[in-house]
């Protein structure tokens, strides 16, 4: 199983991304970026990659343990971002602005808890949401207007847990099922 660690969000908030999706598709030129599909929106705290079921069962230990304590919180939507480079970019998202230490707290203890429980992984975090992945030329001032546009259209959403998620390739496109799911405390 191709696993990752990840949370989902409200309807109106991943409306929102969708809206800026929308907004940066009607921008960016035919065919130069491919798009997320809108109800795979999330955020991943950790790429686990290939796992058997003794490793699916160490990651449900693991994230349950790492998030022990942990309380669900508000977060909202930033600008446009990109990674690697503004004059490299592959990858396009939509930055957290309100709740951005919150998921670096809950990634950090997340990734101590999946640690203990034996797992290896990529434990870099930045709290974005992929919106799109670039494969040509973009238009120049796309990464500023869409990044205006992104301000401009900030909501928010409570995120109130967190999901053991496996990715199937399909034709089209990655299909995400959960496989286990860990509700923050109340506050």
């Amino acid at each position: 199983m191709r696993l990752f660690v990840a949370s989902a969000f409200e309807p109106g908030f991943a409306g929102n991304l969708k809206a800026i999706a929308d907004y940066a598709r009607a921008n960016s030129g035919a065919g130069t970026v491919k798009w997320v599909e809108p109800g795979n929106f999330h955020i991943t705290y950790a790429f686990l990659g290939e796992l058997d079921k003794a490793g699916a069962d160490a990651a449900v230990k693991g994230l349950t343990a790492g998030l022990e304590g942990v309380k669900a919180f508000r977060l909202s939507s930033g600008g446009l971002g990109v990674f690697p480079s503004s004059r490299h970019p592959s990858v396009l998202w939509v930055g957290i602005a309100e709740g951005a230490a919150e998921l670096s707290e809950t990634a950090a203890k997340l990734a101590e808890g999946l640690a203990a429980a034996g797992l290896i992984f990529e434990s870099r975090f930045e709290p974005h949401v992929t919106i799109g992945r670039v494969k040509g030329r973009l238009p120049e001032n796309f990464i500023r207007r869409v990044s205006d546009f992104a301000q401009a259209k900030k909501a928010a959403s409570f995120l109130s847990s967190v999901e053991l998620m496996e990715s199937v390739p399909t034709s089209a496109g990655p299909e995400y099922r959960k496989i286990y799911s860990k509700s923050l405390c109340e506050n």
